[in-house]
């Protein structure tokens, strides 16, 4: 999927929107797609913030395709809507910010977070990003909802298996 960012702090809200979609086994995603309709193995979404690009994946049967895609599509569609909770938004932040928490005890994540920095040519503390992302409200997850189009889908087959 692809995100149209308006400013550049839609990217702080894109990591949110992504977590409630797709970023842990709390997400819509994972619940529905996994839990609820049995019809994956794995089921979840990752957001690649340099290019404003959200990847979804799901382990399925070939057989579970069409349905499995049925439902991630009205995930998509009850986000567009603003069918999510506040304790939705709010374990979104929390996860996030305690991720962000974490960047300081291991060098590989520092020296990813710092290099990403530098990649981008825009430095954010951990507190100003902790700050960014506490103040996100339900409205701007929604805008981003809405700014979200399916791009791409793709289906990766075995060929030796047999269907």
């Amino acid at each position: 999927m692809n995100i149209k960012e308006e400013n550049p702090d839609d990217k702080y809200t894109a990591l949110v929107y992504n977590m409630i979609l797709g970023g842990g086994a709390n997400s819509r995603l994972f619940q529905n797609v996994r839990e609820k309709a049995s019809l994956a193995y794995t089921a979840g979404s990752n957001y690649l913030r340099q290019k404003s690009n959200i990847f979804i994946r799901c382990g399925i049967e070939i057989q579970n395709y069409q349905k499995a895609k049925d439902i991630i599509k009205q995930q998509l569609e009850d986000m567009r809507n603003g069918e999510f909770s506040e304790e939705d938004l709010n374990n979104a932040k929390t996860t996030i910010i305690a991720t962000i928490d974490f960047i300081p005890d291991e060098q590989d994540t520092q020296i990813s977070y710092y290099f990403g920095q530098e990649f981008t040519g825009k430095v954010v503390t951990l507190e100003e990003y902790k700050k960014k992302i506490e103040k996100i409200t339900k409205d701007q997850v929604v805008q981003i909802a809405k700014n979200t189009n399916l791009h791409t889908i793709y289906f990766l087959k075995d060929e030796d298996k047999e269907e």
